[in-house]
C-alpha cells in the first residue's frame, strides 16, 4: 500500500478493526447496531463456503442431469445479487466443455428482452429465475414471457425447463410447486443478497457452467481463515475495511477500482456490495468503475484507488499523491477469495463508519414511486436542461449517467463517451449505471449517501414493445415507470437530478 496522507489514519482503523474481529465471528449484531434487525440474521455469510459442502453434491446432480437432458443454453433471470455473481462466473470463466452457455438478463428493455427471445434455442434452454423474495417484479416479468415461450415449444413439459433459486417458503417456491417446475434450489435465508455469492445463488451457476465448486469455493475457505486473524500482517480483508473507512473520514469517499480485464464484470459486483452496504445516513463509498487515468494530476482529494493486480498504474496513480491498496491477483481462481475479502472489508468498513452494512432503506422508495406511476398511467416527466445539475458542479461531487437503455447497444455506448468527455471537462468521478440494474446496486448511495451527486437520467426509445404474459402492462412500459419512479425518488430526496433525451449526450 502507498497510503500517503491516510497513512497514520488508516493504522490507528486499523487497530479498531482488529478490535472487533472476534465479535464479528461471534456474530455480536452490537459490532454495528443495538437493535438486531437486519443484522443479526443477515451473517450467514460468513461460513456460507463451509455449508455450501452440505448442498454442493446436490447442485452438481442438477447439472450432470441438466446437461444428460442435452440442454445447450441457460438463461438466468434476477436483479442485482441475484445477477451479478452469475454475470461475473459467464463472462469470466465461460462454459467448461459439454456444459451449458450461460446468459444472464437484468434489464426490462423491450429490445433486450425481444433479443434473448430471439437468440437462445428455447428446446434446449433452461430457465433459472432467481429472486430471494420471489416477488421481484423484473423477475417475475421475466419469468411470465419465458415461460409462454417455454410452453410454445414443450407444452405441458415446460416446467421441466425452468429451476428457480429463492429462499423457502417464497411465493416463487410456491408458484414453482404448484406449476410443477424441475427442481427448486434454496438460498441461505440468513445471508443478504448483496452477500449471496457464495451461497446457491451463485453456486448453482457455477456448477451449471462446469465449475468444479470444491477447487472454486478453496480460495474463499482461506481468506475466511485469514479474516479470523486478530494480526494486520494476516488480515487482509480487515486492513481493507480499514482502509475504506479510513479513507472516507478523510473526505475520500470515492473508490476507484483498477482491475485486469478478464475479471472486469466483477467491478459491478463490488459496485453493489460497497454502495449499497455504505450509502445511508448521508455517508456512503461511491465504487468508480471507469476513472480518466490520464488525467488523474488534476482529480481532486477525494479518492482511493485499489488495484487488483500487478500494473504500472498504481506506480503512477501513486506518483501523482493519490493513495493506492495494490492488492494480490492470481488469475481467476482467485475469484472466490476476492469476494470474501470484500465482503468482510465491507462490514468492517460499516462498524467503525457507524454504518449498517446489511440493510437498505432507501431501495424502497424507488420501487414504491415506480408502482405508483404504473397505477395512475403517468409516463417519465419532460427532458430538461443538463446544465440545472451541471452548471455548479464543484470538487467533491460526482455525476451519475443513469440509463434506461439497451444493454451493449448504440444508447449505451453513448453514456460512456458522454461520461468520458464529463470526466475530462468536470475533473469529477462520473459514474454509468444501467437501468434498472443500477436500481439494486448504487441506487441506495444515490438517496441515501452524501448529497454530492448529480443525476442525468435518460430514457431510451423502444422501437418495438413487448407483452407481459398477465400484467397490464408492457416492458416499455416498465421500463418508462422505473425511470420515472427512480427520478421521483431522486427529487424527493433532495438530490439534484434532471431527464435528458439520449440525443442531448452528444452534446454534453
Amino acid at each position: 500500500m502507498t497510503l500517503g496522507p491516510l497513512t497514520d489514519a488508516v493504522a490507528e482503523a486499523t487497530a479498531r478493526a482488529m478490535a472487533i474481529v472476534p465479535r464479528i465471528w461471534d456474530r455480536d449484531h452490537t459490532v454495528w447496531r443495538d437493535d438486531p434487525t437486519e443484522i443479526s440474521d443477515r451473517l450467514g455469510w460468513l461460513d456460507a463456503p463451509s455449508r455450501a459442502d452440505e448442498v454442493r453434491a446436490a447442485l452438481e446432480r442438477v447439472a450432470a442431469d441438466v446437461v444428460a437432458d442435452g440442454i445447450t443454453d441457460v438463461l438466468l433471470v434476477g436483479m442485482g445479487g441475484s445477477s451479478l455473481y452469475p454475470e461475473v462466473l459467464a463472462t469470466t470463466y465461460g462454459p467448461a466443455a459439454g456444459f451449458p452457455r450461460l446468459r444472464v438478463l437484468d434489464s426490462v428493455d423491450p429490445a433486450a428482452v425481444r433479443a434473448v427471445e430471439q437468440e437462445l434455442p428455447w428446446q434446449a434452454t433452461l430457465l433459472v429465475p432467481a429472486s430471494k423474495s420471489g416477488g421481484t417484479i423484473e423477475m417475475a416479468c421475466h419469468l411470465a414471457r419465458f415461460r409462454q415461450r417455454l410452453e410454445e415449444v414443450h407444452g405441458a413439459g415446460a416446467g421441466d425447463h425452468i429451476v428457480p433459486i429463492t429462499d423457502p417458503g417464497s411465493a416463487l417456491e410456491r408458484e414453482a410447486r404448484e406449476q410443477g417446475y424441475r427442481t427448486v434450489v434454496h438460498g441461505q435465508p440468513d445471508v443478504g443478497g448483496r452477500f449471496s455469492a457464495l451461497t446457491p445463488f451463485g453456486l448453482l451457476p457455477a456448477a451449471l457452467l462446469g465449475i468444479d465448486l470444491d477447487e472454486h469455493l478453496a480460495p474463499a475457505r482461506n481468506e475466511l481463515a485469514a479474516a479470523r486473524s486478530s494480526d494486520p500482517e494476516s488480515n487482509g480483508p480487515a486492513v481493507l475495511g480499514a482502509t475504506l473507512a479510513a479513507a472516507h473520514r478523510a473526505g475520500r469517499d470515492k473508490l476507484v477500482l483498477v482491475l485486469p480485464e478478464e475479471v472486469r464484470t466483477f467491478g459491478l459486483w463490488v459496485e453493489q456490495l460497497v454502495a449499497e452496504s455504505t450509502g445511508k445516513g448521508g455517508m456512503g463509498v461511491l465504487p468508480v468503475l471507469e476513472a480518466d487515468l490520464d488525467g488523474m494530476d488534476a482529480w481532486g482529494d477525494d479518492r482511493l484507488v485499489v488495484v487488483l493486480g500487478e500494473t504500472p498504474d498504481a506506480e503512477t496513480i501513486a506518483r501523482a499523491g493519490h493513495p493506492v491498496v495494490q492488492l494480490p491477483w492470481s488469475g481467476p481462481g482467485q475469484l472466490a477469495g476476492e469476494v470474501v475479502r470484500w465482503e468482510f472489508a465491507t462490514a468492517v468498513a460499516g462498524a467503525l463508519l457507524g454504518i449498517n452494512p446489511f440493510d437498505q432503506p432507501d431501495v424502497q422508495s424507488a420501487k414504491t414511486a415506480t408502482d405508483r406511476v404504473l397505477d395512475t398511467g403517468e409516463d417519465v416527466p419532460p427532458a430538461g436542461d443538463p446544465d440545472d445539475v451541471l452548471g455548479d458542479v464543484v470538487a467533491g461531487d460526482y455525476v451519475a449517467l443513469l440509463g434506461f437503455v439497451t444493454p451493449g447497444g448504440a444508447e449505451e455506448r453513448s453514456l460512456h463517451a458522454a461520461a468520458a468527455r464529463l470526466r475530462r471537462r468536470l475533473g469529477v468521478p462520473v459514474t454509468v449505471g444501467i437501468g434498472p440494474r443500477y436500481l439494486h446496486s448504487t441506487g441506495q448511495l444515490h438517496k441515501g449517501g452524501p448529497d454530492t451527486g448529480r443525476f442525468l437520467v435518460v430514457v431510451g426509445d423502444d422501437d418495438h414493445d413487448v407483452e407481459i404474459p398477465g400484467r397490464a402492462f408492457t416492458f416499455g412500459r416498465l421500463k418508462r415507470a422505473q425511470a420515472a419512479g427512480d427520478l421521483a425518488a431522486l427529487r424527493a430526496a433532495g438530490r439534484r437530478a434532471v431527464r435528458i433525451t439520449p440525443e442531448e449526450l452528444g452534446r454534453l
